[in-house]
Order: C-alpha cells, then structure tokens, then sequence
C-alpha cells in the first residue's frame, strides 16, 4: 500500500506547546526502550489515508480508557520527511514504515537509524516540530 500525504502525531504531553502555541520538539525525541540497540529507533505514528484517521486518532484510549492523545494531534506531511531525510546532514537516517496493528489499521513508524547521537536525534525532532503543517487540539491542550 502506496504512504500518503501526511501522517499523524499523537500529543499526549501537557507541555507539548509553548506559551504561544509552538510545537516543542521534544515530542519528537527518539527514545529507546527495551529495543534491540542494533534497529531502527520508533516512534508511533498514524497514516492519514483517509478522512476517518483524524478521528480514529482523537479517540484512541490508554489501556484505563482514559485518551491516549488528550492535548491532540499535529500533521506531518510525508514530502517533509522525506526532503529532511535528504539532507547532507541527515543523509538516510530518518524513514517510516506501516505497522497495521489488530486494532489500528492506519499505524505506522517515525524511524531513526540505530547509533544516532543524542544531539543529531535533537536536531531531527527540531526539524520535525518545525515541519509540522497543523494542529488539531482539544479543550485539554496546554496553551
């Protein structure tokens, strides 16, 4: 199945905007878990392939049914990643996949290449927050 134009990022961090309203870019840091050290670093995303992903996004619940993404969501447009992806400085360590779980058929990945420094990992979430094309907030968002 073909990306489409953009991608969704859940916001479930309070602190997720600035007094005015801009996108932080730690929202976008790339943090190991219990992953192999050797693969690709993730980040969950939501494919936009149709006009029921920004809904299905919203109401996505935490395993208490308390929502997943109560501060929103941000758009990403997939040409962005990839002309970030192309710069010299990046040079192919940033991607993304399509990772359809049992109950989220528009799931997919942010992806970082393994062994990235922490400081070119925060260069790319920088980036990333600035790209962002729109905000879709709820009444709980911080700003």
């Amino acid at each position: 199945m073909p990306y489409p134009e953009c991608c969704l990022k859940g916001i479930n961090l309070k602190d997720a905007f600035s007094e005015d309203g801009d996108l932080q870019s730690h929202i976008f840091y790339f943090i190991r878990h219990d992953e192999n050290p050797h693969c690709w670093k993730k980040q969950s995303i939501n494919w936009q392939d149709d006009d029921s992903a920004i809904g299905f996004t919203l109401e996505q619940k935490n395993a208490d049914g308390s929502l997943q993404f109560k501060y929103g969501i941000i758009v990403l447009l997939r040409q962005e990643i990839d002309r970030l992806n192309n710069r010299p400085q990046i040079n192919g360590i940033l991607s993304y996949d399509r990772e359809v779980l049992p109950d989220n058929r528009y799931h997919g990945n942010l992806l970082l290449a393994a062994g990235v420094s922490q400081k070119k990992m925060k260069m790319v979430a920088a980036i990333l927050a600035i790209d962002a094309t729109e905000k879709i907030v709820t009444s709980e968002s911080a700003y």
